[in-house]
């Protein structure tokens, strides 16, 4: 089982998110869902590259000095969901 996010949603997978004490904390809860589950994160590599969301593996490859992806994400390319989508038993997309 897999979520995969796009375009924006990419956004939920950055470390550097802060949210006000009183504001539901949604990369925690993705975070507990993928522990608690076995569900696997993976961001468009793409989207998230263009939007400054970067693994450590990217870091290295172009050569920036940080990743700022939280735990328990991934980067993955659209053939990643292409496969997720063709083995999936249903596709739920928001």
């Amino acid at each position: 089982m897999s979520v995969f996010f796009y375009q924006d949603g990419v956004s939920n997978a950055s470390s550097l998110t802060v949210p006000a004490n009183d504001e539901f904390d949604l990369i925690a809860a993705w975070q507990k869902l993928a522990s608690s589950h076995g569900v696997r994160l993976e961001t468009c590599i793409s989207a998230a590259l263009r939007r400054g969301q970067i693994g450590e593996e990217e870091a290295k490859q172009y050569q920036r000095i940080a990743s700022n992806m939280a735990v328990g994400f991934s980067q993955a390319g659209l053939g990643v969901l292409s496969v997720s989508m063709l083995t999936a038993d249903r596709v739920v997309q928001f």
